[in-house]
């Protein structure tokens, strides 16, 4: 059984960098999380909570892009396969026969499990700063999802946390558009205030401290 400390790491960082693999057409699910070399003590911490669904500790490794022929160094870590990710796979991931794969899209019921801590660590995966400086705006790169998932997003900052947002369009690299949930200036404070008791120390310099730099 998953603690809800577990529940909400899972949770939030499945809307983030965080992805569930299956190797047998969706009937067992393992959980992967990998982060650039930088983020390795962000890496650690997730592995710290999700320890006891793992068999081997984080691993790092390189890989060369053989387009710009540079390195790219990382720390990843794989948990077994538990029937208790069923659950958040069900949720997240539909399988897409005309791509031949699974996709991760927002769940329907995103509101109900977008508790604080969740919201912390997807913004932790995939936040930033909007202008470092100039702004205490932030955004969130949601542009992998659906319109429709896009939406759920806003509407459950909205009606969960009343953190109005906005939308910025991003030209994919498919040729689709997608877009990026930006929590502008207005709603700044409101959104740092619901996230900051659950941010990891080397993540805080993604969000803004109201002051024009961050925390």
């Amino acid at each position: 059984m998953l603690t809800q400390n577990q529940k909400d790491i899972l949770f939030g960082t499945l809307l983030g960098d965080g992805n569930l693999q299956t190797g047998n057409q969706g009937r067992t699910w393992r959980y992967r999380a990998l982060h650039k070399a930088r983020h390795k003590a962000y890496l650690f911490h997730k592995y710290e909570i999700l320890e006891s669904l793992c068999k081997s500790p984080p691993m790092y490794g390189e890989v060369l892009d053989s387009r710009t022929n540079q390195v790219y160094r990382r720390h990843y870590f794989n948990t077994v396969t538990n029937s208790s990710l069923n659950f958040y796979a069900n949720m997240f991931y539909t399988y897409d026969r005309n791509l031949g794969k699974w996709v991760k899209d927002v769940p329907l019921n995103v509101q109900k499990f977008l508790t604080p801590k969740a919201l912390a660590y997807f913004y932790m995966d995939d936040g930033a700063l909007k202008w470092l400086k100039r702004s205490n705006a932030m955004r969130i790169c949601t542009e992998s999802f659906s319109n429709e998932g896009v939406t759920r997003i806003q509407n459950a900052l909205k009606n969960r946390y009343n953190i109005k947002t906005t939308l910025t369009r991003k030209s994919l690299s498919d040729g689709s558009i997608g877009y990026r949930t930006a929590i502008p200036e207005e709603s700044s404070a409101t959104f740092r205030e619901v996230i900051k008791p659950y941010l990891v120390d080397c993540m805080q310099y993604k969000v803004s401290d109201g002051n024009y730099g961050h925390l």
